[in-house]
C-alpha cells in the first residue's frame, strides 16, 4: 500500500462580509478550499450497516495529517462533496475523518 497518495480536499466556508445584499436577500457564503494528501480507508460492513440505523450513513473515511485538518466539515473526495460525520485522532499525526453525504449533514439521531 502506497501511502499518502490520495488527495482530498478540505472546504472551509466563510461568512460574507454582509449577511444582506442590497436587494434584501441573504448573501451566499464564500468557500476557501485546499487540496491535501490524504490516506483512502475502507469503510467495513459492520460499520457501514449500523451507521444506516442512525440514518447517517458512513461513505468513505480517510486519513489526514492533524497539521492540514482545521477542523473543516465539509470535505471533497473523488469528486464528490461529503460532511464529516465524526473525527478520530489516530495518533499524534493523523486524524481520521469519517465522511456521509451532504444529504445526511442534518439528519437527526
Amino acid at each position: 500500500m502506497v501511502a499518502w497518495a490520495d488527495e482530498i480536499t478540505l472546504v472551509c466556508q466563510m461568512v460574507a462580509g454582509e449577511r444582506i445584499n442590497g436587494n434584501g436577500f441573504e448573501n451566499e457564503p464564500r468557500e476557501s478550499v485546499r487540496t491535501v494528501f490524504c490516506n483512502k480507508k475502507s469503510v467495513g460492513y459492520r460499520e457501514y450497516f449500523k451507521s444506516q440505523q442512525t440514518g447517517k450513513v458512513v461513505e468513505a473515511k480517510c486519513e489526514v495529517h492533524k497539521a492540514d485538518y482545521g477542523g473543516e466539515d465539509v470535505v471533497e473526495l473523488e469528486g464528490k462533496r461529503f460532511f464529516v460525520l465524526k473525527t478520530y485522532e489516530v495518533d499524534d499525526d493523523t486524524v481520521e475523518l469519517t465522511l456521509t453525504d451532504l444529504r445526511h449533514k442534518d439528519v437527526e439521531t
